[in-house]
């Protein structure tokens, strides 16, 4: 029988009752059904598109790694392990958010959302102050890279990290922020052409590698354990906290570091791509004739 964990309430679980250890919270299943509800009917009525059937495409894998991260096992085992937790970041932070960047799902959530939600956004968005000029700020590239990497380092810190595992309050912000902010940033690296030249999505994603290496560096070759929650759940997994943080570290390093590279290396790509089509292959010139022309002499036809 499947056991749900529902809010981790009790001990972490060990190995020998993981595959039992779902996260059926009801209202994170009524919220992704609901959204995934909304997506599919704003879907419908564009009219599907090729380009809208891609965009499903990303938005739909988009939630299937967010399943995989707070739905499956991984999630229960993530307060058992600062490893599994780790990889649950990497699906939201570099799996999730990017997809849903990608997806553009703004349009067709507002489109399959009912009429009163439409209606809210408005009033909504004028209560909060959220003018025209204050997005365009918020998108800014420097701040959104900013905002991110702050989120990142902070969730990251001893504090933040055990008050997220013992409340589970703290801990669905805690990965809120991580997709919201990871969003912003995929989104303005990833339709940065529309706003600055292509180079600077390059410079963003090779600048957030950088600081993401750098962390997982500190967490890899620390001398302590920097979390005290994972004190003693580590045992029945067969490590110790330390080595359990070291492994977190080279997930963080490793395969974050290859998804920060091959965006990189694609932007790249794109950018150049960009640059002939807007430019043309260069041509030198060719060698000027070095006799001199009759002024008298008709032009040849």
């Amino acid at each position: 029988m499947l056991i749900p964990v529902l809010a981790h309430v009790g001990r972490p679980v060990a190995p020998h009752d993981v595959w039992g250890a779902w996260n059926l919270d009801p209202p994170l299943l009524l919220g992704l059904f609901l959204i995934s509800w909304a997506y599919w009917r704003g879907e419908v009525r564009s009219g599907r598109h090729e380009v809208d059937r891609r965009h499903g495409r990303c938005f739909f894998a988009a939630l299937v790694a967010v399943v995989a991260a707070l739905i499956s096992p991984l999630d229960a085992m993530s307060h058992a392990l600062a490893s599994a937790h780790m990889v649950q970041h990497v699906l939201l932070l570099l799996v999730a958010a990017p997809l849903l960047a990608l997806s553009s799902p703004a349009g067709a959530l507002m489109r399959g959302s009912p009429m009163v939600v439409r209606r809210a956004t408005g009033p909504l968005r004028r209560r909060l102050g959220l003018t025209r000029a204050r997005q365009d700020r918020l998108r800014h590239p420097a701040v959104v890279w900013a905002l991110h990497v702050g989120t990142i380092w902070f969730w990251h810190a001893g504090v933040p990290y055990d008050t997220a595992l013992r409340n589970e309050a703290v801990h669905v912000v805690e990965h809120v922020s991580f997709v919201v902010t990871g969003l912003l940033f995929w989104h303005v690296v990833l339709h940065v052409r529309r706003r600055v030249s292509g180079g600077l999505g390059v410079l963003l994603v090779f600048t957030m590698s950088l600081q993401s290496v750098f962390l997982s560096m500190l967490l890899t070759f620390a001398s302590a354990p920097w979390y005290s929650g994972y004190a003693s759940s580590t045992r029945s997994w067969g490590l110790d906290p330390l080595g359990d943080q070291q492994l977190a570290g080279l997930i963080m390093w490793i395969p974050a570091g290859l998804v920060y590279l091959g965006a990189g290396l694609a932007l790249l790509i794109g950018w150049i791509k960009a640059s002939e089509r807007d430019h043309g292959p260069y041509c030198p010139p060719g060698p000027r004739s070095t006799k001199a022309r009759d002024p008298w002499r008709a032009p040849t036809q």
